[in-house]
């Protein structure tokens, strides 16, 4: 594209070197969309904090640019000739210093960068482009008789050949940065830098002078699309970077939620280990103790009675020694479960020694527990467990106490309840005895 303008221009100069156009709308509206194009394009840069991708040396870049713009914005407001001229080889000066800065070290750059550089550039064009409009200033002849003096072409090709400067740098990688990158400042550069040279050999309106107006227009519009394609870039990436912290938020999610759901179970089988019997999943005594505790209080706060079983299996000991501990871990087992069956929600049971089982039956007085045990004797005679070598059938003795009938107390009412259970045993086992019937 650059060879293109610049073989434009070249045929223009050959074979329309004597055409004039004089438009100065059009002038206005090139140099202000210019100036506008420029002050942008520094923003977007700092916009975008390029300088953590890029060199801290791009901090000349958005102050040439910065200063292009604002003086270019004066020069498009300016009509009186001689301030038109001066002020547009201010900002070509102006961006020709700033570019070529990019040679200094990586130090002074950092420098510049604390130091809002590019702010004070804008400042100081602000001041000498509003001092040029407002008062009238000793300015150097720039133009004479139509034409530009010997004074304004030396000064715009000395900016000229300090873009060309600035050029040089990006071509031979003095800011370390892509291909991509490096290409696009080059480019910038050259056009400014020839825009400048070709200044000298133009007159006002004439179409040499409207070429090297586009070649500026062109330097600020490609450095604003790469800018807008860098961004677009960045958009993608972040977006990419945002779609990844999100899954990996999920994840992690994910991954304390199956941690505290692992926790829970584990603090579930802990406690469960620390309130239930491990061979017969029935409470264990210490859970037993502490429940029996609370319904008791209940009953005494309501005047509810409460009925325990103390429920012992008969002949276990021939049970383990005929068919071995397993077989009577596999009767406690069955029995258990048969227990627990056979009660109601209110009810429950916990094994309170060896064959030993304890049964207690809230809100139950001691007519209805004797109903409820002589069915559970039923019960279990009925069902023969089922061993390694065969069945056997289990019988199982009960002993009943009641609450408040027998007992206020509970170790009172299991002291009673366990003695009529041996009284059970006693009378023939597979049979209940109550502790009101052991008093008697």
């Amino acid at each position: 594209m650059i060879l293109f303008l610049l073989c434009g221009g070249a045929v223009l100069f050959v074979l329309f070197s004597e055409a004039r156009w004089p438009y100065p709308p059009l002038h206005v509206f090139v140099e202000s969309l210019g100036a506008f194009t420029a002050l942008l394009t520094a923003a977007l840069i700092m916009m975008l904090k390029v300088y953590e991708r890029l060199p801290a040396r791009y901090i000349w870049i958005v102050a040439a640019l910065a200063g292009m713009g604002v003086l270019d914005g004066f020069h498009a407001l300016s009509d009186e000739l001689q301030r038109f001229v001066w002020l547009h080889t201010l900002a070509m000066l102006c961006g020709g210093v700033m570019a070529t800065l990019i040679w200094l070290p990586e130090s002074v750059a950092r420098r510049a960068v604390a130091c809002r550089v590019p702010l004070i550039v804008v400042a100081v064009a602000l001041l000498t482009g509003g001092a040029t409009l407002l008062q009238e200033p000793a300015l150097p002849m720039l133009n004479a008789a139509g034409g530009f003096t010997r004074q304004a072409g030396l000064m715009n090709g000395a900016a000229g050949m300090l873009f060309l400067l600035a050029a040089a740098a990006f071509m031979f990688g003095k800011p370390p940065g892509t291909g991509r990158d490096n290409g696009i400042f080059i480019g910038h550069y050259l056009l400014l830098g020839v825009a400048g040279l070709l200044f000298p050999f133009s007159t006002l309106w004439d179409l040499i002078w409207w070429h090297w107006h586009l070649l500026r227009f062109v330097a600020y519009a490609a450095v604003l699309y790469y800018l807008f394609l860098l961004s677009r870039s960045e958009e993608r990436q972040l977006l990419a970077l945002n779609t990844e912290l999100e899954q990996q938020v999920q994840r992690r999610t994910s991954q304390l939620s199956n941690e505290l759901k692992a926790r829970k179970r584990v603090e579930k089988e802990l406690k469960h280990q620390a309130t239930h019997d491990p061979l017969t999943g029935l409470y264990n005594r210490i859970a037993l103790e502490r429940r029996i505790a609370d319904d008791l209080a209940r009953a005494t706060r309501y005047h509810h009675s409460l009925s325990l079983f103390m429920v012992d299996i008969d002949h276990f000991k021939e049970i383990n020694d005929r068919y071995g501990h397993a077989s009577g871990d596999r009767a406690l087992r069955s029995i258990a479960i048969e227990l627990e069956r056979s009660l109601r929600k209110t009810d429950y049971v916990a094994r309170f020694g060896g064959e030993e089982f304890l049964v207690v039956l809230p809100e139950t007085p001691l007519v209805m527990a004797v109903e409820l045990g002589e069915r559970l004797l039923r019960l279990v005679s009925s069902h023969p467990v089922r061993l390694e070598g065969g069945s056997v059938h289990v019988t199982i003795s009960i002993g009943v106490a009641s609450y408040p009938e027998i007992a206020k107390e509970w170790r009172e009412l299991l002291d009673a309840a366990d003695m009529a259970m041996y009284q059970a045993k006693h009378d023939g086992r597979n049979c209940l005895r109550t502790a009101r019937s052991e008093v008697n």
